[in-house]
Order: structure tokens, then sequence, then C-alpha cells
């Protein structure tokens, strides 16, 4: 794959992580309002699933490059130190935070407690494996090829393989609904699991389509099926809606029926449109290749601001749009600073929030 192409697909992936502040700063917001709700939709349906597919593309585009080995224990490193850096200290004071908003205490109660947005640190963690084994299935067994050379006899529907993926994962989240249904006290750390199995699937279809070019060419030569997809999804949310009650059952909560088939069945259709426009991308703005480098750090520290913000704020009461727009304007900006005065200077905070190794660091200085 041409590096013009890797970098529009990496733009793309840091694009997708920074669209988590317009989701965040809904959840702080204490009226639900319709843009907000939109907004809350857009990300489940489409933005995290496409990452992750993007993601696993890219991870075995690394792991050719550097090597199975080194690219696994790079990867460990890279996102497990971020990883628990998140869970141990950020989460923890934004659990701190939300606890002082609600209760007036800094001593969060376990409701509070969570991994808030670290979670797809969790699960890009959990995927590593998935890439390792598929580089090494594919050195003993050619698997890549075997799927060229079926993509080229048998000229599959593209619309079938989009509707499969989804289908797969809808499948695992349903299971892991259905499992939490009946866990009684544990319902709530089993359904977490639902996140794994969800985006697995997304995430496999991004390291087949990066394995198999004959593959990658197929499924994007044209924007028709996963326009089909698309259109497939939106007839079924409307059709829902002249149930009996409007099909309001079928919403009501994320492990609702048509909640997890949008959220399984859009994200591969919108990563072939995704694919198709990293194809016709010539090359990168120099301002957004600035932000998109800082994506990591301000996905990782735009929450916490958002809260604190959000604690500043509150006393003002102001409108619930002013509000937001304060909070994505400042937290966007805040994090940057800290990529580039913080991160960009010290070794020790380049490892807690990218994952950079400071040996090499001291390496790049040193040549």
């Amino acid at each position: 794959m041409r590096s013009e192409r890797i970098a529009g697909l990496d733009n793309w992936r840091a694009l997708l992580m920074l669209a988590g502040i317009f989701l965040h700063a809904t959840t702080v917001q204490e009226i639900d309002r319709p843009v907000f709700v939109l907004i809350a939709k857009t990300s489940s349906n489409f933005r995290m699933g496409a990452f992750f597919a993007i993601a696993g593309l890219l991870s075995l585009l690394a792991i050719r490059k550097h090597g199975a080995d080194p690219w696994l224990a790079r990867r460990s490193f890279q996102i497990g130190i971020p990883m628990c850096f998140g869970l141990l200290l950020l989460a923890p004071l934004m659990s701190a935070c939300i606890s002082w908003h609600a209760f007036g205490t800094m001593m969060p109660a376990l409701p509070e407690l969570g991994w808030w947005h670290f979670w797809f640190l969790v699960d890009l963690l959990a995927f590593a494996p998935i890439t390792f084994w598929l580089f090494r299935a594919d050195q003993g067994h050619a698997v890549f090829a075997r799927i060229d050379r079926w993509v080229e006899r048998d000229r599959p529907s593209v619309t079938l393989i989009v509707l499969a993926v989804g289908v797969v994962a809808t499948v695992g989240v349903l299971l892991v609904a259905r499992l939490a249904s009946v866990a009684g006290a544990l319902a709530e750390p089993v359904w977490a699991v639902h996140q794994v199995l969800g985006y697995a699937p997304l995430y496999a279809f991004g390291v087949i389509m990066a394995g198999s070019p004959a593959l990658f060419r197929h499924v994007t030569a044209r924007t028709g099926p996963a326009f089909t997809v698309l259109a497939a999804v939106f007839a079924l949310c409307l059709a829902s809606r002249l149930l009996p009650g409007g099909g309001k059952g079928l919403f009501d909560g994320p492990a609702s029926p048509l909640n997890v088939v949008t959220s399984c069945l859009c994200p591969p259709a919108v990563t072939v449109s995704i694919l198709r426009s990293a194809i016709a991308m010539r090359a990168t703005p120099p301002l957004f290749r600035r932000v998109s480098d800082a994506a990591f750090t301000i996905y990782m520290v735009h929450f916490p601001i958002i809260l604190a913000l959000d604690l500043l704020l509150d006393p003002l009461r102001l409108d619930p749009y002013v509000s937001y727009l304060l909070l994505v304007g400042s937290s966007g900006w805040l994090s940057y600073l800290v990529h580039r005065l913080i991160v960009r200077r010290f070794p020790l905070a380049a490892m807690l929030l990218n994952g950079v190794n400071p040996a090499r660091l001291r390496a790049a200085v040193t040549e």
C-alpha cells in the first residue's frame, strides 16, 4: 500500500479519535437535547467501529514492517503504558470529579467508578493477538494469498461481505446482552465485554483487507454496496417506528436489539467509504498533520479536562448548547497544548500519555 494512502488512513484514524471530544462533551450536559442524542447515535453507529477497522488495517502493515515479535512487544508497551496510566490515575480523578459534581464529595461510590474512555486502549491491547495470529497463520499457510485467489475467482458480493462482518459483530453483542440479562449483580461488568466482541470482527476485517490486496481493491472499488447497507439499516429503523408504540422497546438502551444491529452493521459500511477517501487523498494539510500528531494525547486528556471545566462552568448555569460549545473548544485547545508543551518536551509524559519508549527517544536524539 502506497505511503500516501497509509498517511491518509492514519489521518482518518486520528480524526475518528478526535471526534470523541464532541461525544464526551454531551455526557456532562444535564438536559438531553436532540443534537446531543444525534451525536451519541452517530458515535456509536459509525465512529468507533470504523476506527477499529482502520486500526486493524494499519496494525498488519506495521507488523510486516517491524516483524511479529518486535511489533507485539512495541505494541504492548505503546498501548499498555497509557492504558495503565489512564485506568490507575486519570480514571479515578474523573470519577472524583463526577462524584463532587453530583454529591459534593471527592470520594466516588462504586457506580461512579469505571474505565471511562480508556476502554478503547483495553480493546486495542486485546486485539493485538488477532494481528499477530493472522500474520503467523499467513506465514505458515498463505492465508491472505488464498483470500486473494478466492476474490479474483469468485468476485464475491461486497454487500454480503460488509453484512457478514456486521452480522458476526451483532451475534457477539447480542450473546453478551443475553448473558448480562441473567448475570444479576454482575450484569454491568458482563455487559462491558460487548465492546471487545463487537469490535473484534471489525478489527479483523481491517487486518484481512491489509493482508489481501485483491480484497481491498474489490471492497473499495465502488461506494454502492456500502450505501446499500446504510440505506437498509435506515429503512429498518424507519420501519420500526411504524410498530405499536413507535418501536420504543427496540431502542430503549444500548443492549436493545435495534441499537445493537445499527451499531454493528453501520461501521463496516462506513469503513469502506473511508478507505475510498483515503485512496483519493493526495496530501495532508500541515495544520491537520500537526493536530493528527497530537491525536493520542488529545484523546487521553480531553475527557478529564471536560469534567474539570464542567465543574467551573456549572455555577454559571449556562444554556446547555453554550456550555457544550465552550467545553468542546476549550478542552480541544487545552488538550493540544498538553501535547505541544508537555508531551513533546518531557520523555516521561510522552511515555505515560503516548506510550513512547524513552530509550527510543534518546536513540532518535543521538542519531
